[in-house]
């Protein structure tokens, strides 16, 4: 029978007691067979509006403080989570709210398993996440569909947020090498609530959200509000704030088998871009300086305060939309056949001028970097999911399409600083820039346009072998086109056909758990890291998708009455054509990289006061051909080869953790742990090691009326998030303190 999807109905309870589930599932090995990272089915939209337990991107709340997670909000996956042979962590609104996180930018900080390196191309910046050792920026996704137009995220309108690690080529499509991020949209819940909140923090914060449900019949509508300002945000002193967004959205169940949702987004973000502190180097005045540039003692970032923010602000400006609506309809054909559907067209524009910070003998040099850029959308998906017994079993099937036209151009953008400006200031309390006077051209007139299309058809199905075994497959076919045209009318395309699959195997030694084995495959096809930025690139235009293959084998288990989920996984991730150059200067897909690990993960309640989430991954994530590195027409073997791949620690660990000291009194905690991380082949320049504490505490004033006090980074330490070695590394937050109080009418 299928399991219950509730992702549109039923939230209302989730969203007080959601918190995240990491949950890594088992993986690595050769195991033989392709990976069937099955993806979750809804469920019909009749059942919908009866079930009591909440599903929401993964997690299904069964009590007022349960932290348990069940299903995937995913409708690829057609098992509850226990069952299903791949790698899921799960963010639900409960943690958000408890740690105060605002963006995916924050969420993805205090997740084991992903690391951050400076976003380039149009992406936020600092906001390139990288899953399993492979980057995930073109992997970011809404509701299930691929985020082209990535600009900046928020949480005010998130339901949960849903990161599936592995290759995931046969849901996802293109990409998806390390895996995805999944946002879940709020939509229209039975019954009425009207949550408001109002938050003051560090750096004159401020933050105010709303959350209104009604019920009308077979109509429902919600609204979603947020306005935020600040003149220091995250404690970077002068780093201003200002964004606010609007989200509503309508369902209507029309008879008992059909039922219809639509809904609008729109988010505006003007918070100043923040390319952190520079490198230390050779010139950097001892003071500030440190390491030297050996393997025993390499360079890292200049040791500066955490609130030490290199930005100009009379020059530095940031600039970011987001608008999209979306329409999907549930139709239930009998109890066990249901067909889904839902258009999304989007629009985005980011545009922005920001610092980057350079380490001198005199001081930091402080040069821009600018990027003017726009682009629309319009993404299909629809999928038939059923059951039906055949080949003497039952079978629960998915059979979909998805379909995707997307355009991203690159304006003009020109920064031309006063005569005889000097763009240095020290190392510590630097100047602000307040009086910058020069000018910034934003023209019209579109330097390069790409159009990407891709066309997708897939297949999933699970059946039990036996009593006590389950196996599932999965079957993609991708059609891919990238088209980029320049100002002077040049032309570089790109065209790609692929297949992609998967194939697990699932024992059962009893109800409460699972012990699993997958292979799943990927491909990334030249051109594909689109966002609003990168072209088809004409060195390799040509060649063949790079490939990937994933390896799983893991366990998972709930045990307190399924109130608490514990995993285990080994994985490796193998990358055989990736493309490099030859030995002629020549793109070739003859790169190859590895990346090898183990997670563990700890979800819900230990008792009923008691909650917990928590990870660890080990990543040893390598580069075992890399070609070769040509200048001035002479090629030697690339230094890469054999070395650890940048940016990515080799362990990572998050605790969150809750305790109910009394019916009205909660505290709370949070520890994230990341090891140092290489930024070059030779190891002369290392992040270090870095560990943060978050506290929070909260209590009911009254029914329905709740205070919370968070401090974040309580030991107020140099956090580094993504960075480019020997330039810039981006700063995470230092101590920052704030005071919410929330009420539901």
């Amino acid at each position: 029978m299928f399991r219950e999807h509730v992702m549109d109905t039923n939230r209302q309870a989730a969203r007080s007691q959601e918190t995240r589930a990491l949950m890594p599932t088992l993986g690595l090995l050769p195991v033989v067979a392709l990976s069937a990272a099955a993806v979750a089915a809804p469920s019909f939209a009749q059942e919908a509006t009866t079930l009591d337990t909440v599903v929401v991107e993964g997690t299904a709340v069964t009590g007022d403080n349960s932290y348990s997670v069940a299903e995937s909000s995913n409708e690829k996956v057609l098992t509850p989570l226990v069952d299903t042979p791949k790698t899921i962590t799960v963010i639900t609104q409960r943690e958000m709210t408890e740690r105060g996180q605002t963006s995916l930018e924050d969420i993805v900080r205090t997740t084991p398993g992903i690391t951050l390196t400076s976003g380039e191309g149009g992406n936020p910046a600092g906001f390139n996440p990288t899953i399993r050792g492979n980057s995930a920026s073109n992997d970011v996704m809404v509701d299930g569909f691929r985020s082209n137009l990535r600009t900046d995220y928020e949480t005010f309108n998130l339901e949960s947020v849903e990161i599936t690690k592995g290759p995931g080529g046969t849901a996802a499509g293109v990409g998806s090498t390390g895996g995805t991020i999944n946002m879940v949209s709020k939509v229209p819940l039975p019954g009425q609530f009207d949550d408001v909140s109002a938050t003051l923090g560090t750096g004159a914060y401020k933050r105010f959200t709303l959350d209104s449900n009604r019920q009308f019949g077979d109509v429902g509508a919600r609204l979603n509000l947020m306005y935020q300002d600040a003149d220091s945000l995250g404690g970077r002193d002068g780093r201003t704030s200002k964004r606010y967004g609007i989200a509503p959205s309508v369902s209507y169940q029309l008879g008992e088998a059909t039922k219809l949702t639509a809904g609008l987004y729109y988010f505006r973000n003007k918070d100043m871009m923040d390319y952190g502190v520079p490198w230390s180097n050779a010139t950097t005045p001892d003071a500030y300086r440190r390491g030297s540039g050996t393997t025993d003692d390499p360079w890292k970032p200049v040791d500066v305060p955490t609130d030490a923010y290199y930005g100009i602000k009379d020059r530095d400006k940031h600039d970011a939309e987001s608008k999209s609506v979306f329409v999907r309809v549930d139709h239930d054909f009998s109890p066990n056949l249901r067909w889904s559907s839902m258009l999304r067209a989007g629009a985005a524009t980011n545009h922005y001028v920001v610092t980057v910070p350079s380490a001198t003998a005199t001081g930091v040099s402080r040069s821009s970097r600018q990027s003017n850029r726009s682009g629309n959308d319009v993404q299909l998906n629809s999928q038939l999911t059923g059951e039906a017994a055949f080949f003497g079993t039952r079978h629960t099937y998915a059979l979909g399409v998805d379909l995707s036209d997307s355009e991203v151009r690159a304006k003009t953008i020109q920064v031309t600083p006063p005569p005889g400006f000097d763009n240095s200031t020290g190392y510590t309390n630097p100047d602000s820039g307040t009086d910058w006077a020069g000018s910034i051209y934003t023209g019209d007139p579109t330097t390069s346009r790409t159009k990407y299309r891709s066309y997708g058809i897939y297949a999933f199905d699970v059946f039990d072998l036996a009593p006590q075994w389950q196996m599932s497959f999965g079957l993609r076919y991708d059609k891919y086109d990238a088209k980029t045209t320049t100002a002077a009318g040049e032309i570089t395309e790109n065209n790609s056909n692929f297949w992609n699959s998967n194939i697990g195997l699932n024992y059962k030694p009893a109800e409460n758990g699972s012990i699993y084995a997958s292979i799943g495959t990927s491909s990334n096809p030249a051109g594909e890291a689109n966002g609003v930025g990168t072209g088809t690139n004409a060195d390799y235009k040509d060649l063949e998708p790079e490939r990937a293959y994933s390896y799983e084998i893991g366990t998972k288990w709930t045990f307190l009455d399924d109130q608490l989920l514990v995993t285990a996984a080994v994985f490796k991730t193998d990358k055989r054509n990736a493309r490099a150059l030859n030995a002629y200067g020549e793109y070739e897909n003859i790169g190859k990289t590895r990346t090898q690990g183990v997670e563990l993960g700890v979800a819900g309640q230990i008792t009923d006061k008691w909650g917990i989430s928590a990870g660890y991954t080990y990543t040893d994530a390598k580069t075992l051909e890399a070609g070769y590195t040509c200048t001035g027409g002479e090629c030697t073997p690339n230094s890469n080869t054999g070395a650890r791949v940048i940016g990515i620690p080799l362990n990572t660990l998050a605790i969150w953790t809750t305790y109910a000291v009394t019916d009205q009194w909660t505290v709370g905690g949070g520890l994230t742990y990341m090891d140092e991380r290489p930024m070059n082949a030779a190891r002369t320049a290392v992040l270090p090691e870095q560990t943060r504490v978050d506290l929070m505490t909260s209590y009911e004033l009254a029914e329905n009326t709740r205070l919370q006090l968070n401090i974040n980074n309580v030991f107020d330490e140099q956090l580094y998030s993504g960075t480019r070695a020997n330039g810039f590394a981006n700063v995470e937050p230092g101590r920052n303190v704030s005071v919410s109080i929330a009420h539901r009418f």
